[in-house]
């Protein structure tokens, strides 16, 4: 199993920070591999949720299909892959931290098959989009902040 963990501080409240992340219309604003994402449930957000995914990796298209297991706004959010290559949990922890927020994301993959054989690269690719993702976030969200 692979798990990989990156933390960043955002200038920004707490509530706001889980907002965006929780809205899956916003993935695709910090996360460069995702072509489109989309909520498949009735809205609000909530556990049961459900997302497709469409993700440009290693230069194709895959499709993952996600269920939120988790939903604490806005401490928590986990969710769960239910389809797609790769078996996959993406957790978010949020934090206040006077006017900032600690945002530290993990995610949890099981390669099987012909993927195990891979999985240094899977978790290198993993830890430079996760780690470029939460730096994206900081930046729209503090920028947002100063206008």
């Amino acid at each position: 199993m692979i798990t990989v963990t990156e933390s960043v501080s955002i200038a920004h409240p707490i509530e706001d920070v889980f907002a965006f992340i929780a809205e899956s219309g916003n993935r695709g604003r910090w996360d460069t591999t995702v072509v489109s994402e989309e909520l498949t449930s009735e809205p609000p957000v909530r556990v049961g949720s459900t997302i497709h995914s469409r993700l440009h990796v290693i230069g194709r298209d895959i499709d993952f299909d996600w269920r939120v297991t988790a939903f604490d706004p806005p401490r928590r959010m986990v969710v769960s892959s239910t389809d797609g290559p790769l078996e996959t949990t993406s957790i978010f922890a949020l934090t206040a931290a006077g006017d900032r927020t600690e945002l530290r994301a993990t995610i949890e993959a099981t390669p099987a098959g012909m993927m195990r054989f891979v999985e240094p690269m899977i978790t290198e690719g993993l830890r430079s989009n996760l780690s470029a993702g939460l730096g994206r976030i900081r930046a729209i969200l503090e920028a947002h902040s100063a206008t």
